[in-house]
Formats: C-alpha cells, sequence, structure tokens
C-alpha cells in the first residue's frame, strides 16, 4: 500500500460525513433534489450505510416513492437491527403506503428495541386510531404526553380519540387545558371545533372553527367542518364560502367537493353535476363526489345516469359464502366466526364518529393473524374478483367511475354487533372502492318470513345531504352466510328491529394499492 492510498483511505470517513452533513442540510432546507443526489453519492460508496439509507428512504417517501422508500427503510432495518429509528420510518412508510398490518407490526418492533421511540409511538398511537382500536390509541398519546411533556399536535389527536370513544367532554377539557395555554392556537382550535361538529354542537363549534380557519387558512379539514356547521346553521352561502375556500387550498379534497356538489345541486341540480363532472376527470373513482353527483343527476333528471353511478338495481351483487376448506360446513364455520367476534377485545360500544347506533362495534380485526380470519379473507377476496367480473360483464366500468383491476388490494374488516333498537344510520365508505357485508347471526324472529325489521336498505343519503327527487332504494334480506357486495359510494342502512336476539355481521372494505408497493 502506497503512502498516497493510505492518506486517500484515510480521508474517506471524513468525507463520508462531510458528504452526509451536506445531504441533511440539503435535506432539511427543501432542495430535495440535491439531497437525493448526495445520498445517491454516499449509497453508491457504501451501500449498506444504515444512517445513509434511513434519510435517503425519508426522503424517498417525502417525495411519493413509496416502493423506493420501502426498500430503502427496510434495508436500513437490516444494517442496523439494534437502532428503532429504521423500523420507526419503515412503520410510517408503510402506513402511508396502506399496508396497516405491517406498519404497526414495525412500529411495535422499534418500540420493542426503544421503548422511547416517540416518533414509534405517535405513529402507532395514529395507527390504532384509525383502526378504531381507541383504548389502545388512548393509552399510546397518553403515554407520550406523560414521557414527553405538553405537545398540542398529541393533545389533538387524543382529544379526537377520546372523542371517538364518547368521551366528548374529556377530549374537550383537555383541549381547553391546552387552550389555556396557547389562546389562538389553530391546530387546537380546528380540534375544538371538530368535535363539536362531530357531536353535533353546530353552534358551539363556529366560534373555534372560524377563529382556527383565521389563524391558518390553509387548514383544509377545518374549513369542511366549518362548512358543515354553517350549512346545519342554515347558512347556506357561508357553507359555500369554506368549501370553495377548502377547494383552493387541496383541489383534491373530495368531501369538500362532493359537499359543494350538493349544496350547489340544491338550488341550481344542472351547477351541481357540472362541479361533480368537473371534479371526476381530475379525479375518477372519487366515492364521495360519484355519491353527490348521483343525487344532482336525479335532481336534473337523468336518472339514466344517475342510476349508472347509484342504482341499486345494477350494482348490488348478493351470494352465498362457500365452506372454507377444513370445515365440515358452512354453519361451524359461521359459529367460530361468531365467537371470535363476541371475544373480540376492541369490541365496544360504537363510536359516534360511526353508523351504528346502540350497538357493539369492533375496531379493525387482523385477517392475518390466525387461521380463521385468514380463511375468511380467503373467501372474501374470492368473492370480491367474482363480483368485479360480473360488474364489467355488465358493462358498467366507466372513465368517472372505473372499476378496480388487479392492483394490490388492502382488506379491512370489523364486525357489528346489534340487539333490539339497534341500526345503522344512512351512511357510505368514502375511502374504499368494494365493500361488502358477511351475516354470521341473526334473532330467530327475524330469520323467519314476513317483515322487514332489521333488512338492509340502499339508497337514502344521510340527513345531512338534500335533495329533490327521491332515490331508488333496494331492500336486501340478511340470513346467515350471506354476502352482500356494492360499491363502496352506495349509501345504505340498517331498518332498526325489535326482536330478541343479536344480528351479528363483518363489513368489509376494498382499497387498492400503488402496484409500485407489491
Amino acid at each position: 500500500m502506497t503512502r498516497q492510498e493510505t492518506r486517500s483511505q484515510r480521508r474517506q470517513p471524513g468525507d463520508r460525513e462531510t458528504l452526509l452533513a451536506a445531504a441533511m442540510d440539503a435535506h432539511r432546507l427543501g432542495a430535495l433534489d440535491r439531497a437525493e443526489r448526495l445520498y445517491a453519492r454516499l449509497l453508491a460508496a457504501e451501500p449498506g450505510a444504515a444512517p445513509a439509507l434511513r434519510l435517503a428512504g425519508v426522503l424517498a417517501r417525502e417525495r411519493g416513492e413509496l416502493g423506493l422508500s420501502l426498500r430503502r427503510l427496510r434495508a436500513a432495518a437490516d444494517a442496523a437491527p439494534g437502532d428503532a429509528r429504521p423500523l420507526a420510518e419503515l412503520g410510517l412508510s408503510l402506513l402511508a403506503a396502506g399496508e396497516l398490518d405491517a406498519a404497526e407490526e414495525a412500529l411495535r418492533a422499534a418500540l420493542a428495541i426503544d421503548g422511547g421511540e416517540q416518533r414509534a409511538r405517535a405513529n402507532l398511537g395514529a395507527l390504532l386510531q384509525y383502526r378504531g382500536h381507541v383504548d389502545a390509541a388512548i393509552d399510546c398519546y397518553r403515554r407520550l404526553l406523560a414521557d414527553g411533556g405538553p405537545d398540542p399536535e398529541l393533545a389533538c389527536n387524543l382529544a379526537m380519540t377520546l372523542a371517538d370513544a364518547a368521551r366528548v367532554d374529556d377530549a374537550l377539557a383537555l383541549l381547553d387545558e391546552y387552550l389555556d395555554r396557547e389562546p389562538g392556537q389553530p391546530l387546537l382550535l380546528a380540534a375544538r371545533g371538530a368535535v363539536l361538529v362531530g357531536s353535533g354542537r353546530w353552534a358551539e363549534s363556529l366560534a373555534a372553527l372560524e377563529s382556527a380557519t383565521r389563524r391558518n387558512p390553509a387548514d383544509d379539514h377545518a374549513l369542511v367542518n366549518l362548512a358543515s356547521a354553517r350549512r346545519a346553521l342554515g347558512d347556506r352561502s357561508g357553507a359555500e364560502a369554506a368549501l370553495r375556500a377548502a377547494l383552493r387550498v387541496n383541489p383534491a379534497h373530495a368531501r369538500a367537493a362532493a359537499d359543494l356538489v350538493n349544496l350547489l345541486a340544491a338550488q341550481a341540480p344542472a351547477a351541481g353535476v357540472a362541479l361533480g363532472r368537473a371534479f371526476l376527470a381530475r379525479h375518477p373513482g372519487a366515492g364521495p363526489v360519484l355519491a353527490s353527483l348521483a343525487l344532482a343527476l336525479r335532481d336534473a333528471g337523468d336518472d339514466e345516469a344517475a342510476d349508472a353511478l347509484s342504482g341499486p338495481d345494477r350494482w348490488l351483487w348478493t351470494t352465498e359464502l362457500e365452506t372454507p376448506a377444513g370445515w365440515p360446513d358452512l354453519a361451524a364455520f359461521l359459529a367460530a366466526l361468531r365467537e371470535r367476534v363476541l371475544g373480540e377485545p376492541s369490541l365496544r360500544p360504537a363510536p359516534p364518529s360511526k353508523a351504528t347506533r346502540d350497538g357493539l362495534q369492533t375496531g379493525e380485526l387482523r385477517l392475518d393473524a390466525e387461521p380463521l380470519l385468514a380463511a375468511l379473507r380467503a373467501q372474501l377476496l374470492q368473492a370480491v374478483d367474482a363480483c368485479i367480473a360480473a360488474w364489467r360483464a355488465a358493462g358498467l366500468d366507466s372513465r368517472v367511475a372505473p372499476l378496480p383491476g388487479r392492483e394490490p388490494r388492502l382488506l379491512r374488516a370489523w364486525a357489528t354487533v346489534l340487539g333490539p333498537g339497534g341500526r345503522q344510520t344512512p351512511h357510505h365508505h368514502p375511502l374504499a372502492r368494494v365493500s361488502g357485508v358477511l351475516y354470521l347471526d341473526l334473532p330467530a324472529a327475524m330469520a323467519g318470513p314476513g317483515g322487514t325489521q332489521g333488512w338492509l336498505e340502499f339508497g337514502l343519503p344521510p340527513d345531512r345531504l338534500t335533495w329533490r327527487c327521491r332515490p331508488p332504494t333496494r331492500l336486501v334480506a340478511p340470513r346467515p352466510g350471506r354476502l352482500v357486495l356494492f360499491p363502496s359510494r352506495l349509501f345504505h342502512r340498517t331498518l332498526p328491529f325489535s326482536a330478541s336476539g343479536q344480528r351479528i355481521s363483518i363489513a368489509f372494505d376494498v382499497e387498492t394499492l400503488s402496484a409500485e408497493i407489491s
């Protein structure tokens, strides 16, 4: 080895440190292209460098390149098995990619290495909240606030989760405690307004939401909540102004567009139709907008176009679940699912944010966690494929409402348990493409002939939306083993029943994932 070679090798570690520092500076300042080039130089020289892999994985996520982000962060986690940070970032990228089970595993693995990894715990709390495991999410957020001190963003997350647990007064008390310390903090004001809107306390929500949007005009979610409150209080022009402001901030905000389509159609159906079609030309398949557009089309007198989007007679697909391999018959399989649902730790009174009333609901079920649920998942996906094929054969595919293809899919499932008086209010599933319900058990009186108590009804929208022409409706009788599939945009509800016993079902959504992350 020459003296020159020795000096060169001695300089390399310092050179790498300088290069990494320059990449981090560019990343922090938002010069993402330059940061990517510098990270790429580092990784070309040392492909297994864990810090560079981790930071480059974060950068790829910020640029929307989820497949690249996942590859880099998995490599970083392999290169530094004792470091919780790559796993915490991997969990966040998996969460962004819709891989919820894998995201939860990565975040829990990070916490197993370092229980004080606050980023992992915060993201785990958000994931648990999103999946309906509210008690576990509340515990996550409380531990974070206890360990890390006051944090307005975490307090808002905890408040929204408390509201989901029907603890609205606790949520408001927490937010008021933080607002006493930081009066006028827009994030806290927006969260307070959201809790009040979710509780139907429209007049109380106005002050918080108007103050929040004055201080932060770029908060599109607060603007949509403000529009809901103004509309509920009869201020149509104020609601329209808030929705238009939300769309200026975020032109892809489907809920804002859907609400504005419905608001405009109440006065001039053609205006609502025009807005809905313009939005869908840019964002095909946006479920909330498709649902509002169908109402506007019917009010404009175009029943054929409305039915093409949401006519229940065209879109409902009903079958009987097949018996999975290894089970003696379907009754035994349904009985095992029934016991699994009733023993699910997350089963609790349904939160106010859900459509279930006077009943119980689980959080999301881990369909890959045990053979029973894995068998259910396989049967449901098989039925989804058959349903989509039938819709396609019937010519129901369209440019504005495209049917799902063969891209990777996320199946999210949860269960509901209704007793006498229980029901589900009209709703649709805004984030999914295809939804369905499988019936496990019914009260004996409901399973007999006659009457429609407890039946599933499609067609009528929730009370917050307006319409001139009544949409067509269709009733579907529940029975054990029956599987009903439909586009997620279709409004549906269940009729209340008085029969003694339990009406137990598993509902599910199919969401499409980017092929890049498969």
